[in-house]
């Protein structure tokens, strides 16, 4: 008996050393983000990557602080004793993320040449080991804006380095290893800007796992793709999911089968063919294991509508909508998905829950909905609006998203590799809550709603790059007829910065705009100039407006100038501004011939005691509300703004009383304006001013 106990132990143990002897070795080779820099023990990402990969793998960290890829660099990894001892260690896998280092200025203009053979050169001294050995070449994780070389050349160098890590996987077919993408907007969890938080390091742990172990999961669609959604028509449409790495997914619909395969991280997409209006449609999307079944699919013209407050303001609050919001459920061929916000950024402090939540980037959320009197009532008032016009007038379906945020600036809904390739954006984006380049209402408010917050970099609705990083980043692939935009009551402090912003926020769009695979198409806006109110910097911002929309190519505004309130930001007569917006893309999108745009003055002649300006977009101006013109005023010889009668009103021309000694003509400079010019159709004409 106690022979047959000897036996039955020494066989458990050399079963355990045989399963210790079968452990893959795993070294993770790097720099101070492996060894990982402040993180407490058990925090780094080689440990989070050994809980993570369990019993059958041996994880050891070979990091070193600041070391370089280049051997001539000034830590060069390749004359390190961590790389010695990784070697010793025999390791099956290594997982190498070198490089951040070697964006400084004493490595890479001195040595760039040098790198893939450098790379290479590590790698091989592990095959030649283990010629078996897997490697996994990791693109090199973000360095932010507030970074003290960003600017020196870190950041441009960055990108050289990382298409250098990139071939060298590529070339040698090595595993490329992605750690840019899950982190590129998290600056919450970078602290000094380079080195990530514990958070950080198991965002980069899980990544790696994921690459070495295939993505299990189940099958589920993207947020913006659901039951009762609009697809854009007469274009291909980008449906998009999880699945297991690897597996086919396969989409049916109007007896048509699309098929796709998961790539590594379990991400599938592919393009639905392009078809015209007309539905309802049932689309079923399947694996060998689940399906998923989206009922009520429409094809039809999908709009996005974004900004700030006077875009969410709500259709119940709005002048006349009681009968719209009765109505709303006739509507079957509008369909409405609102971004809903975590929380409104009101004067208050926000409690740990909500700020961990804005952290992960939780902060909107929502569906495809049917309308009903409830969700309407709730609705964009300006979207709705717009949305019921062209319907109407188009009789085919209608999408329209609501994304926008309270007080949000333009600085907030563009990219961050845009600001941080600005030579302006950069130097502030990062110490936003102290740059007085953000609007002070902007900053205040953010410091009482983050109060509560212990972390360095906490995210916040007015901090640049976060409504794109939370909020358009989940748009970017769908197909759009276009964009409304109702945005900049808060930028109003600095007219020539918003100029600079919204023409990088036109431009990151567009770039950003990619529906389907291999094309990008037009991405038109559609935006609403600011009202009337008495706030002094407003009537130079609202002609700025106006030029922008002359200068820049598929960009068109609307008025509401004639419809503000002296005392309140927000006007209530939000209707008519959606049908302006609807009028402006039944022409620019559809050639309806009608004069939706805003009568621009295109000609300014002085004759003796008179002076002749002549207006675009117009047949027959003339005088609402009064018998005569109200809104010109004219710069004397000593500052003077002094108002100026209209003579006569002839065709597109309006005829001035001339005095002289006059500079410059104004019409609708008055913060909160009276003027009343329109054309033939109602269309005001907008705030401008011009040299004589």
């Amino acid at each position: 008996m106690r022979l047959s106990i000897k036996i039955l132990f020494l066989f458990i143990l050399s079963i355990n050393f045989l399963f210790a002897q079968q452990k893959k070795k795993v070294a993770c080779i790097g720099d101070s983000v492996t060894k990982g820099s402040n993180l407490a023990k058990g925090k780094t990402y080689p440990e989070q990557l050994q809980q993570l990969l369990g019993d059958g793998y041996e994880v050891r960290n070979f990091g070193r602080n600041g070391a370089t890829l280049l051997e001539k660099g000034h830590n060069p990894y390749l004359k390190s004793e961590e790389l010695e001892a990784a070697l010793a260690f025999k390791p099956d896998m290594i997982v190498i993320s070198l490089g951040l280092n070697d964006t400084d200025p004493r490595n890479w203009p001195n040595y760039q040449i040098d790198f893939q053979r450098d790379y290479n050169k590590l790698i091989s001294l592990f095959e030649n080991e283990n010629p078996k050995v897997e490697v996994f070449v990791c693109e090199i994780s973000p360095i932010f804006s507030g970074h003290p070389r960003f600017l020196s050349g870190t950041r441009d160098w960055y990108w050289d380095i990382k298409k250098e890590i990139e071939a060298v996987a590529v070339i040698h077919f090595h595993k490329l290893v992605d750690l840019y993408s899950p982190l590129a907007f998290r600056i919450d969890l970078f602290d000094d800007y380079l080195h990530p938080s514990e958070q950080g390091a198991e965002i980069i742990a899980k990544t790696i796992f994921d690459r070495i172990v295939p993505v299990r999961q189940k099958l589920s669609v993207h947020e913006s793709i659901g039951s009762h959604m609009v697809l854009q028509r007469n274009q291909t449409n980008r449906i998009k999911g999880k699945a297991n790495a690897g597996q086919t997914v396969f989409i049916e619909m109007k007896g048509g089968t699309t098929l796709s395969n998961a790539d590594k991280e379990g991400e599938w997409a592919m393009d639905v063919d392009a078809m015209p209006a007309g539905g309802p449609y049932r689309m079923k999307i399947r694996t060998d294991q689940d399906s998923i079944i989206l009922e009520d699919i429409l094809f039809g013209d999908v709009f996005l509508a974004s900004g700030q407050s006077n875009m969410a303001f709500p259709l119940k609050e709005a002048n006349g909508s009681k009968e719209l919001i009765k109505e709303a459920s006739k509507h079957n061929n509008i369909r409405i998905f609102k971004n809903k916000v975590l929380k409104e950024t009101n004067n208050e402090e926000w409690d740990e829950v909500t700020l961990k939540k804005v952290n992960d980037l939780e902060y909107f959320s929502g569906n495809w909905e049917k309308l009903t009197a409830e969700n309407a009532a709730n609705f964009s008032a300006i979207a709705f609006s717009f949305a019921e016009a062209l319907e109407q007038e188009m009789k085919v379906p209608i999408g329209i998203i609501e994304l926008a945020v309270g007080g949000s600036n333009t600085e907030s809904w563009i990219p961050r590799r845009s600001l941080e390739e600005d030579p302006l954006l950069a130097t502030y984006i990062h110490g936003w809550r102290k740059s007085d380049f953000i609007q002070d209402f902007c900053r205040n408010r953010a410091e009482v709603n983050l109060k509560k917050s212990k972390v360095k970099n906490q995210r916040h609705p007015y901090e640049p790059a976060y409504n794109f990083e939370a909020g358009y980043n989940k748009w970017k692939d769908t197909s759009l007829k276009g964009v409304l935009w109702y945005q900049g009551e808060s930028n109003a402090h600095n007219v020539e910065l918003h100029e600079h912003l919204f023409k990088t926020l036109i431009d990151s769009w567009r770039a950003n705009y990619k529906p389907f695979l291999g094309k990008r198409e037009r991405l038109p806006f559609y935006t609403v100039q600011l009202s009337s109110i008495d706030r002094p910097s407003w009537p130079k911002f609202r002609d700025s407006q106006r030029k922008l929309s002359n200068e820049l190519k598929d960009v068109y505004m609307a008025i509401s100038s004639d419809v503000g309130d002296s005392l309140d930001v927000h006007p209530r007569e939000k209707l008519i501004i959606g049908n302006r917006l609807a009028n402006l893309v039944l022409k620019h999108e559809f050639g309806k011939d009608n004069n939706a745009d805003s009568p621009q003055p295109i000609y300014s002649y002085r004759k003796e005691r008179q002076h002749e300006i002549r207006f675009s977009h117009a047949k027959q101006l003339r005088a609402v509300g009064s018998k005569e013109v109200i809104g010109f005023q004219a710069k004397d010889e000593n500052g003077n703004l002094v108002d100026l009668r209209v003579v006569e009103i002839k065709g597109n021309s309006v005829i001035l009383e001339n005095p002289k000694g006059l500079t410059e003509i104004y019409y609708g400079y008055k913060p909160f304006s009276r003027a009343n010019l329109v054309n033939e159709e109602g269309v005001p004409v907008s705030t401008f001013s011009i040299k004589r």
